[in-house]
């Protein structure tokens, strides 16, 4: 059995019932994707796929691959798993009334969310997460707003402007909190021979560049203003632990931002079934232990993608790839040996990846600053409205 039907479950599952694994997928959207390959909802017809980017591409030959095997593969949308327990069972949640499943073994691909960073005026509306900003932008062809800011770190600030200029929008800066500065000899080892990488990173600032864009490094957003809304943003430029240099601080008329200062790990399910975990701040926080077969330290239990520690897509489908082939030879389908020839490409091409990867992370490791920008009579929690003064 898979939960989540991303980059990661979608590419385990085909491999194992390549093998003539007996799967079911599990997963709590409507469609399959995830939100790397979220598909458009009904009523939508792409005309013009090259402006979707590279990962809309992508993701299709991955999903039709999926498709071409339905007879193979029981897929359940829609189902939420709330229980996960002793004797191999989940618990499910499915159009309004409960179920059980047994399994024999257990791949756990729930994927990550949007790091939270409170700062003064972080509850107006107009604040959004990336993630949010791209699920509107991306599947559902709505602008988040008419002035929008993008603050954050990371590759997918440039992928959601890219995102937002396609769509109509304005964008009216970039703030990058990380800068590559003494890094750039090992950023530059990192890319050597990643060049798929390279080549969409310059698509994307190549059209924020012609969009007239600023891309402002080492900057950070200190505060959301607005009577009701966002109606400005208060910015500065930021020292090596990304904290703020006041005397430089200034505002920008806005009325949207979005943040994306990172990911952190979807560890509910893998903490639920006792898991062993560690923590690892450049993965997305707490992150479950693996073996090299994708196996956790509970026999049987699986864990690919960015719900077992934030690396992207091509990680999480090679980590797929990996964890589905080890399963059919777990349960007998392919020889030990056969299983060790099909991973030896995927480990090639993740050793690959993760070499740029960790450039990546150096970048975009949060710092100390950003969980300084909350003042006293900030909201950190917002359902019971407690702030950090009283917390």
């Amino acid at each position: 059995v898979i939960i989540g039907g991303g980059p990661g479950g979608v590419a385990a599952a085909i491999e194992a019932a390549q093998a003539g694994v007996n799967v079911t997928l599990l997963d709590e959207n409507e469609r399959l994707g995830g939100q790397c390959f979220r598909q458009f909802e009904k009523g939508f017809k792409v005309t013009d796929p090259e402006t979707l980017g590279m990962d809309f591409k992508e993701g299709q030959d991955l999903l039709r691959q999926f498709n071409s095997m339905q007879d193979k593969i029981r897929y359940l949308n829609n189902t939420l798993v709330w229980g996960i327990f002793e004797d191999h069972t989940l618990a499910l949640a499915r159009n309004g009334s409960s179920s059980s499943l047994r399994f024999k073994h257990l791949l756990v691909a729930t994927g990550a969310y949007d790091r939270p960073v409170p700062f003064p005026g972080w509850t107006l509306p107009g604040v959004f997460t990336a993630g949010g900003a791209q699920k509107l932008v991306k599947s559902e062809r709505v602008l988040p707003g008419q002035n929008i800011l993008l603050a954050g770190t990371g590759p997918l600030q440039l992928v959601l402007a890219d995102q937002i200029l396609k769509a109509g929008g304005r964008i009216e800066a970039i703030l990058e909190a990380g800068n590559l500065g003494e890094n750039w000899l090992r950023g530059l080892i990192g890319i050597w021979g990643n060049w798929d990488f390279l080549i969409e990173g310059m698509k994307y600032l190549r059209s924020i560049r012609k969009a007239g864009v600023p891309l402002l490094r080492s900057h950070i957003i200190l505060e959301a203003r607005g009577d009701g809304q966002v109606e400005e943003a208060v910015i500065a430029t930021v020292d090596e632990n990304w904290r703020p240099r006041l005397n430089t601080a200034r505002s920008i008329k806005v009325d949207t931002i979005c943040l994306g200062y990172g990911l952190v790990s979807s560890t509910e399910l893998t903490m639920l079934a006792e898991c062993e975990h560690k923590y690892d701040l450049r993965q997305g926080g707490y992150i479950p232990l693996r073996k090299a077969n994708m196996e956790t330290s509970v026999s049987g239990i699986y864990a690919v993608g960015d719900g077992a520690g934030v690396a992207g897509r091509k990680v999480a489908i090679e980590e797929g790839f990996i964890a589905g082939i080890s399963v059919a030879s777990a349960l007998g389908y392919i020889s030990l040996a056969n299983a060790g020839e099909q991973i030896k490409p995927c480990r090639k091409r993740l050793d690959k990846i993760n070499r740029f990867r960790r450039v990546l992370d150096d970048i975009s490791l949060p710092r100390k600053g950003l969980y300084e920008l909350a003042t006293d009579d900030t909201v950190i929690c917002r359902c019971e409205e407690i702030t950090l003064k009283q917390i």
